[in-house]
């Protein structure tokens, strides 16, 4: 039914707008009538049934962000302008945050604390770095050179289609659709299904904001949706987060057109273990970086290279710790461990841990899915030992709970295997030598290395080497992705050299 809320299965919660999509300034009835069931993965249980996104859907979405870019409503503003404008936007987001939360996690699966940490601190700081790093850069710059004295001045590329994963959309909006927007672009915001209801909030938080018609349109598209959305003759730049494949695809459909295009792609991030690192001190920085929703993030440390003689306490350490956590429901607050987000991923864990153990590797916990919860896409935390970095669970990204234990002869050996793989997004090297942290990080391909820590560094640019993809988010060398430069050059009588 359009144009009403519709109650979620088993929530205290209404779905804004159930059956409309909000393009063009207005919410819209879908144009299709297929529908798609959202399931809760804690349970498998139907939380609602809601409208498809049909290629003329994307077509209303694109038109109306290429009206309102080239109207110059929103592209001839000044970035003062536009953060004043957006900022209603961002405080009606994070007003909604705990209702957008309880639909992520009925919907995808983080726990309570996952979704706290990412609705509650991450999102808005990247939010608060995103007006801040557009105020610190200057819309135009006099320059002084053979020609004389010419103006450079930053440009937006024009409709900008912001493709967002399900491991924390609050957080990528930071990210992605902030730096977009304040650039000058308009936006077709491309959340997954999985995060189909969380879609409807965010779009809710837009209306509510009430920017000028077109500025942003909220999708949440399916695979044929999504593909149609990449190859519009409309887009001017795409922006993916997510799979290597899907990145690889997308690629190949903006070439022909040379569109702009950024790839943060998948991770098979090493943490290198140095001796001097006492192991409760090794545990706690290590834990952040495995059991956060259930392994489903890119920059998750799958691969941890550690020293033969120190193989047996960290691997005794951790299958203890993954032993103690609680499985269970994502919407039960004391959960510790929810379920995959979809089906598919819990049956990709199966299948790389039997070809896991076909290829010598052994389990020290886990490679199952858990007792006692037989409806839900459960598997449990997994430890692998007897892996080699050619493993094909060490080379590939699993993308859930499988993690790897991997022995080295020295550092330069744990280098050379962290160097060794198709992926090069993130890396940590683990000790308290802050002489040796400096000399590894130089010398591991990715895109970021921490210290006794995981993942990227908020409001610093983000991004891989390799098949991990190309262009940085966040931080002033990410706002660049989303403008280009244009030289203007009056010419002085006679200068006949420009």
């Amino acid at each position: 039914m359009t144009g009403v809320s519709q109650s979620i299965a088993g929530l205290d919660l209404a779905i804004p707008h159930a059956g409309e999509f909000f393009i063009g300034g207005r919410w819209v009835p879908a144009a299709g009538d297929g529908l798609f069931s959202v399931v809760n993965p804690s349970n498998e249980a139907v939380l609602a049934a809601l409208p498809e996104v049909s290629f003329e859907d994307v077509d209303r979405a694109v038109s109306a962000a290429r009206l309102a870019f080239d109207s110059g409503v929103w592209s001839n503003l000044t970035v003062a302008a536009r953060a004043a404008k957006l900022r209603p936007f961002t405080d009606a987001l994070l007003a909604r945050k705990d209702q957008i939360g309880d639909a992520w996690g009925a919907e995808c699966g983080p726990t309570k604390a996952f979704r706290d940490a990412i609705n509650g601190i991450v999102a808005p700081v990247l939010y608060d770095d995103a007006y801040a790093t557009a105020a610190l850069l200057p819309e135009s710059e006099e320059r002084t050179g053979f020609a004389g004295q010419v103006t450079i001045v930053r440009e937006p590329f024009g409709v900008a289609v912001t493709i967002l994963t399900y491991n924390g959309p609050l957080a990528y909006l930071g990210m992605k659709v902030l730096p977009a927007l304040l650039s000058g672009n308009t936006v077709v915001l491309k959340l997954p299904v999985e995060t189909r209801l969380v879609a409807q909030f965010i779009a809710q938080a837009a209306a509510e904001a009430a920017l000028p018609a077109g500025v942003i349109n909220v999708l949440p598209a399916g695979a044929d949706a999504s593909q149609y959305l990449v190859e519009h003759p409309g887009v001017d730049l795409v922006s993916f987060t997510g799979g290597t494949t899907v990145g690889s695809k997308i690629l190949h459909s903006t070439a022909d057109r040379i569109v702009k295009t950024t790839l943060e792609l998948g991770g098979k991030s090493a943490g290198i273990v140095a001796d001097d690192i006492p192991l409760p001190q090794l545990i706690g920085a290590l834990l952040p970086g495995l059991i956060p929703f259930q392994g489903q993030v890119c920059v998750a440390i799958t691969r941890l290279l550690v020293s033969r003689q120190r193989h047996d306490e960290i691997v005794g350490a951790l299958a203890g710790v993954f032993g103690s956590l609680k499985i269970g429901d994502a919407m039960d607050p004391t959960t510790d461990f929810g379920p995959v987000a979809v089906e598919r991923t819990r049956t990709r864990c199966e299948q790389f841990v039997e070809i896991a153990l076909k290829e010598g590797a052994e389990i020290a916990y886990g490679g199952k899915r858990p007792a006692g919860l037989d409806k839900g896409w459960f598997f449990e935390p997994t430890l692998l030992t007897n892996v080699r970095n050619e493993h094909t669970v060490a080379q590939e990204e699993v993308f859930g709970p499988v993690f790897t234990v991997i022995t080295y002869d020295d550092i330069d050996d744990a280098i050379r295997m962290a160097n060794d793989s198709q992926y090069g997004l993130a890396a940590a090297v683990y000790t308290n030598d802050n002489n040796l942290a400096r000399s590894v990080a130089r010398r591991v391909r990715a895109g970021s290395v921490t210290t006794n820590s995981s993942g990227g560094v908020l409001g610093q640019p983000f991004g891989g080497f390799k098949r991990s993809g190309f262009g940085r988010e966040m931080g002033i060398e990410g706002f660049r992705e989303w403008a280009t430069s244009k030289v203007i050059k009056v010419n002085d009588e006679g200068n006949f050299l420009a």
